[in-house]
């Protein structure tokens, strides 16, 4: 091609290419000097050119970010969360990891500010002052100094980082609750497309995507009993059931009210109250989200290009799947063996083949039968929990 003037039409902004700059620019100096003049790529005059088609097409590449901007589809970035807000919404960001710990030491020792590090080497701050009890223990929330998926298998935090007289010793009896990454722009336009279809869906739809959008809220799922009879989840009839994982139970509950039909009960162990308009106090129940922790056993076969390292990458798949599962949906054995086989990387040259995979709930005897999800569960990997054997 060669150079145009930038122009938008139909199907979007165009403008020339950094080659279609510089050749213009070549023409129109020789149209100046002559066409006898040098301009090999060698020669100053060519590369003082190349500078200043250089900046020219980094302008018009601004434009073209300003340009998508104005659009959820094509804008990013800082650009994107502008656009959201008209629609009352905000990227979620970041959250820590949280773990309880257990300390012990001499009675009625008191630690302030104390941080204790896991065996990686990451910091875990307590979340408030402690005093150890009169039987030589005490528990205490800690939240991982670094934001993001942070993870903490039990008895992992070990090391006193904090000393003080009298602390003898800090562990994890269970693994941490891994926190989250910043949402992605994909994620938030996504979510943000959510927003909008509100008022187009159904009461059930437009509640789902009212909790999606609920900071901190990572999965959600809504159950709607029209019938006259308690269903088999134990939900009484005219009633919705909503089952959220993450969130403040005020926001959660004020979605909920605000998005259920009239005269539509609500049902769940956890309730909160919200003030309508008219002053009135409501009550609104709701579920939170349970999990059902998995032990798998993988039997697999080395093959040409093994290496030791595939087999945290293996259960790295594993949990990395499973804490992403859908709310009540079953977890089938075929699964399993499924996400493992994606860390070969090439299926055609196989590193490993798996000859079995054996799943369970925790502490029940492992199977190839899948396992059975309740409503308001969700399938919960850990490392720990997986062993894979090698033949």
């Amino acid at each position: 091609m060669s150079y145009f003037v930038p122009y938008v039409d139909a199907s979007g902004l165009h403008y020339p290419t950094y080659n279609d700059i510089i050749e213009q620019l070549v023409d129109e100096m020789q149209t100046i000097y002559g066409s006898g003049i040098y301009l090999g790529a060698d020669s100053q005059d060519y590369q003082m050119l190349s500078k200043i088609a250089e900046k020219i097409y980094d302008t018009y590449q601004a434009v073209e970010l300003a340009y998508n901007a104005h659009s959820p589809l094509t804008s990013i970035g800082t650009g994107l969360d502008y656009i959201v807000a008209l629609n009352g919404i905000s990227r979620k960001q970041a959250t820590r990891s949280v773990v309880t710990l257990s300390l012990t030491g001499s009675p009625g020792t008191t630690i302030e500010g104390g941080a204790a590090a896991d065996n990686n080497g990451l910091m875990w701050d307590f979340s408030e002052n402690v005093t150890i009890g009169q039987d030589g223990t005490a528990e205490v929330e800690a939240t991982a100094r670094e934001y993001g998926l942070i993870t903490a298998a039990p008895n992992s935090i070990t090391r006193i980082m904090t000393p003080v007289m009298g602390w003898e010793s800090v562990t994890n009896v269970f693994a941490a609750t891994v926190g989250t990454v910043t949402e992605s722009d994909s994620e938030l336009r996504a979510r943000q497309g959510e927003s909008v279809a509100l008022p187009s869906r159904g009461m059930v739809g437009g509640l789902y995507a009212a909790l999606k959008n609920i900071p901190d809220v990572a999965r959600c799922a809504v159950y709607e009993n029209d019938t006259d009879d308690t269903d088999d989840n134990d939900i009484p009839g005219h009633s919705v059931c909503c089952v959220v994982e993450g969130g403040e139970d005020s926001e959660v509950a004020r979605a909920i009210f605000m998005r259920k039909g009239l005269g539509c009960g609500t049902y769940g162990s956890e309730s909160a109250e919200v003030v309508d308009d008219g002053g009135m106090v409501n009550t609104v129940n709701f579920e939170r989200l349970g999990y059902a922790d998995i032990d798998i056993e993988i039997n697999i076969t080395t093959r040409g290009g093994w290496t030791a390292s595939l087999v945290d990458e293996i259960k790295t798949a594993i949990v990395n799947y499973l804490d992403s599962f859908t709310i009540g949906t079953d977890l089938t054995m075929s699964i399993i063996w499924m996400v493992a086989q994606t860390v070969n990387a090439d299926a055609r040259l196989p590193q490993f083949s798996i000859t079995s995979v054996l799943i369970a709930r925790q502490g029940e005897t492992l199977s190839t039968a899948d396992v059975e999800i309740n409503y308001n569960e969700a399938a919960r990997g850990r490392v720990d929990n997986i062993t894979i054997n090698i033949t």
